[in-house]
């Protein structure tokens, strides 16, 4: 195993690979904020892990996503054998900029709340479409709700107390978005389907199965159930 043979050295505010070179990997790099010193040599054992498993090698400009957000793999040099080098998306997900430490901050935030709360890790594309209502990519305190649904869309649902139940005043923006503007919400987007959030006040999370089987009934009938894994017979 490829990964129990490489060591992660850092200098400052990066860390490098150290033997991938000689198994005919180019070495990689990444920058990012000291106070994820652990978490990005955690980053470097997720994709060394991902190069063992999948038995194949990372080459210059491949894109890779950690959790929630993309990253780019970027030669230091012209030089063939030089390291490569991690950039990421930033905030607004218009261009990759030099470094890891967004990338890194949301897969341990995002990982902290889902295990606070006995939750799998199921973070949505960021390029998928999130329901807001007024207020909240203006910063108000607001709650949010996941619900199951296609792959164009995460299935959250994010509202104010200015929002009065009116579907048709809800607005629908990328992920990306969303979180970009709300980097306080942004650790819950990877709560899974039927799990919702209240941060008005004080946090709470809670899971609401009655609420998942009711939209997959409305929006899919009973084979949307079935799909999910829930017995038609249960009631609630």
């Amino acid at each position: 195993m490829i990964w129990r043979r490489v060591r992660f050295v850092t200098q400052g505010s990066r860390t490098c690979t150290d033997g991938l070179a000689l198994r005919g990997q180019r070495e990689l790099c990444v920058e990012s904020a000291p106070d994820l010193a652990g978490e990005t040599k955690d980053f470097l054992r997720f994709v060394v892990a991902y190069l063992d498993e999948s038995d194949r090698r990372i080459v210059a400009g491949e894109t890779l996503r950690y959790g929630y957000w993309l990253v780019k793999f970027v030669p230091v040099s012209a030089d063939e054998a030089s390291p490569l080098e991690v950039w990421e998306y930033n905030a607004d997900a218009t261009d990759f900029i030099r470094g890891g430490a967004l990338s890194i901050r949301y897969w341990t935030e995002q990982h902290k709340v889902c295990r606070r709360y006995n939750a799998i890790f199921a973070p949505p594309n960021p390029e998928t479409l999130t329901a807001v209502s007024t207020g909240v990519l203006e910063g108000r305190p607001a709650q949010g709700m996941r619900y199951p649904w296609p792959d164009t869309r995460s299935g959250w649902l994010i509202v104010t107390d200015e929002y009065k139940g009116d579907v048709r005043a809800l607005t629908h923006h990328h992920t990306y978005h969303v979180t970009s503007a709300r980097a306080d919400l942004a650790p819950y987007i990877a709560l899974p389907p039927g799990f919702g959030f209240d941060c008005r006040t004080k946090e709470r999370v809670w899971y609401d199965e009655a609420a998942v089987r009711e939209h997959l009934k409305e929006c899919f009938g009973d084979q949307g159930l079935i799909d999910a894994g829930f017995d038609l017979e249960k009631k609630h």
